[in-house]
């Protein structure tokens, strides 16, 4: 099975973030996995990596939606407004315990999302979002 590089968690439920990182870990899809509990951390992480030959970018980002701040519509506003979505090739999977269809409404219009992933994190939902990614 191919393997990622850097697979990105942006969630601010920190019990919910080391459930994921355990199955991503199991699951032994990536190198690495980097945690950010908030969307503002997140873009600083991004930014830190962009340009920068000795970061890896992310191949995949587990986004939630539900967070104090910036929300994950928020993120993907600015993910597309500062151009990663044209630079890198960075998968994004909004990452939620609600089935609103009108989340699904809104991310059509960001090309970079490739799907839904239901909290918590299964191997079944990982293996479908990584069949989409690759």
């Amino acid at each position: 099975m191919y393997k990622l590089e850097h697979i990105l968690i942006i969630d601010d439920d920190q019990i919910n973030n080391l459930f994921s990182q355990i199955i991503l870990e199991d699951a032994n899809v990536c190198n690495m996995v980097s945690v950010c509990q908030s969307t503002i951390e997140a873009l600083e992480l991004l930014r830190s990596m962009n340009g920068n030959p000795d970061a890896t970018f992310p191949d995949l980002i587990l986004l939630d939606i539900n967070m104090p701040e910036l929300d994950g519509f928020d993120f993907l506003e600015r993910y597309h407004m500062l151009g990663y979505n044209n630079q890198y090739n960075t998968a994004i999977s909004m990452f939620s315990t609600s089935n609103d269809p009108s989340h699904k409404e809104r991310v059509k219009h960001f090309s970079s999302v490739i799907g839904f992933i239901e909290k918590p994190l299964s191997m079944a939902s990982l293996q479908n979002i990584l069949a989409q990614q690759i």
